[in-house]
């Protein structure tokens, strides 16, 4: 962890844009207090107002430390990163003397500052399908690993999702659990994903096969696809995204360029359920190769630049939630009001969220709007390490309770909403 998080605390770290707000720097022990008796130089530097010449010319202040911290009150402008640098004076040289600390703050527009970052994945398997860990357990994983929501997604399965969210019923827990499904309708080999749906939807096409492909031909009948496009398969399409909009969920297309011998689903198609938007996220990254998310990445940038606008998800797709595969390598921020469906829903329908992934070893790469990539890159940076550190004990009291631990639930209700109290504290609430 960087010297700024590991030594201090900064709060409010995100601020409503040219408001006056008052912040305070904090020491995490007394190795790192501001001596009271030493005056120091507190610089501001707006990230995207590059100033030429002399540091001069970014606005400063000059403070004596309370208490071994400093509090101070500025207005940031614009929606954009700064950076707060403190010296303790006197300087010889600012460009050779090395400041106590550069602590980055973000300044938000008031549509966004109304909304809140958490982490997620919309697309996940168990044993319940081809994946390695039961249901609870890949719950419990998701948390340790910093998820705020998730659904189980098994293949042509809704109930492990729902057997998560008992597991867990009535106790605790802060990670947001959602019901799930990953849809494969009778002669159509296009992926979709049932997110947050109250019902399954593998389960009406299984229990009424008739009554599917007789939904599906009328659908067909006024139908006019482009060449190369099969009739049926993208009128089957148009039953599952409508059928998962009636009760309640995210419809989800996926992963079009892995490949299955050949990319999973024609570019001509994929032509057309773009152009169409009959769906209501594009998982723009999954659990597959670099190359395939290299072309869909491609894809949807040239979508965007042909002015379509395309929800989007980051989903891991993963199979395995131990040192895995796939696992934690792609993930949503989504911007929003709260963790409850309704919210989740909206903030991707309305393009506030973006697709993330981090391969091991390597920093995070961010798609998406280019405001909400800005500042999901400070994020990841100066909020989740904090965060993320709050859930790994969450996770494993998690396992340890379905493993039969009967106090681990005991010691979670201790830790109950302590990630919900960092956000607060982030935002000066």
């Amino acid at each position: 962890m960087k010297h700024e998080l590991a030594n201090y605390e900064i709060f409010p770290k995100i601020i409503a844009s040219d408001t006056t707000t008052r912040l305070t720097i904090s020491p995490l022990g007394r190795h790192a207090a501001f001596a009271l008796d030493t005056t120091h130089l507190v610089r501001f530097l707006p990230m995207c107002e590059t100033k030429e010449g002399e540091k001069s010319e970014y606005e400063s202040i000059i403070l004596q430390s309370k208490d071994g911290s400093l509090t101070f009150e500025h207005a940031f402008p614009g929606e954009q990163a700064h950076i707060i640098r403190v010296f303790r004076l006197p300087i010889r040289d600012e460009g050779k003397d090395r400041p106590v600390g550069n602590f980055m703050v973000y300044s938000l527009q008031p549509d966004l500052f109304a909304l809140r970052p958490f982490k997620g994945d919309f697309h996940a398997h168990t044993c319940e399908s081809d994946g390695t860990e039961s249901p609870a357990i890949v719950a419990a994983n998701y948390r340790k690993n910093g998820f705020d929501f998730m659904a189980i997604t098994d293949h042509r399965r809704w109930a492990p999702s729902v057997e998560a969210i008992k597991a867990y019923a009535g106790q605790p827990v802060d990670i947001k659990l959602f019901p799930g499904e990953e849809v494969h309708p009778p002669e159509n080999h296009v992926h979709m994903v049932n997110f947050g749906g109250s019902s399954s939807i593998n389960e009406l096409f299984n229990n009424d096969r008739a009554r599917y492909e007789r939904e599906v031909n009328e659908i067909m009948l006024d139908l006019d696809v482009p060449e190369g496009v099969n009739r049926y398969e993208y009128a089957s399409c148009l039953w599952v995204f409508d059928q998962i909009r009636q009760v309640g969920g995210l419809g989800i297309y996926c992963h079009p360029y892995w490949i299955a011998n050949v990319y999973h689903v024609s570019e001509r198609f994929s032509d057309l359920i773009f152009a169409k938007k009959p769906f209501d996220a594009f998982e723009l990254l999954g659990g597959h190769e670099v190359h395939s998310n290299n072309i869909q990445t491609a894809y949807y940038q040239e979508a965007r630049a042909n002015g379509l606008k395309i929800p989007i998800v980051g989903s891991s797709d993963s199979h395995g939630s131990e040192d895995a595969m796939w696992f934690n390598w792609f993930f949503t921020l989504a911007f929003a009001e709260s963790l409850e469906l309704k919210d989740i829903r909206e903030s991707i329908m309305t393009l506030n969220s973006v697709a993330i992934e981090h391969y091991p070893g390597e920093a995070f790469r961010v798609y998406g709007p280019f405001r909400l990539v800005k500042y999901a890159d400070f994020l990841l940076n100066e909020y989740f390490p904090l965060h993320d550190q709050l859930c790994v004990e969450e996770g494993r009291l998690m396992k340890a309770y379905i493993c039969g631990d009967v106090s681990a639930m005991e010691q979670l209700r201790l830790l109950h909403c302590r990630t919900a109290a960092l956000l607060k504290c982030c935002f000066g609430e």
